[in-house]
């Protein structure tokens, strides 16, 4: 009987940290983690439709090449990746403007001991006070 009123005040205690992370997430505007689907994920800009690509899963010292697709009336100003649960300081993202809402560039993560690293890229938006966030995570 303890064992099952300890899983339960676990449990419930992983929801409610879970549910305030949500909630102070959208109270900030940071929004939630990518659900990538063939290494690409949709995310929101000012409420429009953006899609963020990768050339593969991201892995730790590889090569990544990631399309970004936002609304044509933004411009990015810079955009670099940090780690979430793991100082990584900021990884550059160098993207270039190809026309038409559509960005491309690369980066490489680092290599860190943690077996399950979240991380997040920063989109700054030329004449937007806040940035813009995507969440994505990596597994060794």
């Amino acid at each position: 009987m303890a064992i099952i009123v300890v899983a339960a005040c676990v449990y419930l205690a992983h929801e409610f940290q879970s549910s305030a992370l949500r909630d102070a997430n959208v109270i900030n505007g940071i929004g939630k983690s990518c659900n990538f689907v063939n290494e690409a994920c949709e995310f929101l800009i000012d409420e429009k439709l953006s899609i963020a690509t990768f050339s593969s899963t991201p892995l730790p010292e590889e090569s990544v090449t990631l399309k970004i697709l936002i609304p044509e009336d933004h411009e990015i100003e810079s955009a670099w990746i940090e780690g979430v649960n793991m100082y990584m300081g900021k990884i550059p993202v160098l993207l270039e403007n190809n026309g038409n809402g559509e960005w491309s560039g690369w980066f490489m993560l680092g290599s860190c001991s943690e077996p399950l690293m979240k991380w997040q890229l920063r989109l700054n938006i030329k004449d937007k006070e806040s940035p813009n966030y995507l969440y994505f995570v990596t597994q060794n």
